[in-house]
């Protein structure tokens, strides 16, 4: 019995070591200029889609460190600063990870769902961070040329990142 316990706990620490990693690559990815092709300006943000993605398969408080992990690393290299990422993606990993536990199926479509949503929050976030507090005039044309676009990009990464998510969450499930 101890012997399975052990085996059960190795499991998680790999797992939950190897999204660690990946969102640390995730976010690689993201910051890096130039690694993402980006046109017209448009850049992706698949730290969103990748923190709910990992709040769909961990729920709602390991998920939501999750999110505040990929939001701390997003925060890292924002010019931003004030914490704005980490407070976002902790709020949508934990409810994503309320929602798939008690509302939810965990599956392809709920995925696009909830990063769709998690997107439209974000650009949300970011549209009354520069009007009402920035007080930026141009902010409703960001809006328009930036971040829905960068939104709708970011959501052709999720097929990369929710079905490597689902078979490492397999492969190392809680037997």
């Amino acid at each position: 019995m101890i012997v399975r316990q052990e085996y059960d706990n190795k499991n998680i620490y790999i797992r939950r070591l190897c999204l660690a990693a990946g969102l640390l690559l995730v976010a690689l990815l993201q910051n890096t200029v130039g690694l993402l092709p980006s046109a017209f300006g448009i850049r992706a943000m698949p730290l969103i889609p990748a923190a709910v993605c990992v709040a769909m398969f961990e729920r709602e408080l390991p998920g939501m460190f999750y999110g505040v992990f990929a939001g701390l690393l997003w925060d890292g290299t924002s010019a931003s600063g004030g914490n704005f990422h980490a407070v976002l993606l902790t709020i949508v990993a934990f409810t994503c990870g309320v929602l798939i536990t008690h509302v939810m199926r965990n599956n392809f479509l709920t995925a696009i769902l909830l990063s769709a949503g998690a997107l439209f929050l974000y650009e949300s976030c970011c549209f009354v961070r520069d009007i009402v507090i920035g007080g930026h005039l141009d902010a409703a044309y960001k809006i328009l040329t930036f971040y829905i676009p960068s939104g709708l990009y970011s959501l052709l990464f999720l097929p990369v990142l929710y079905f490597p998510i689902r078979a490492l969450e397999k492969r190392f499930a809680d037997r």
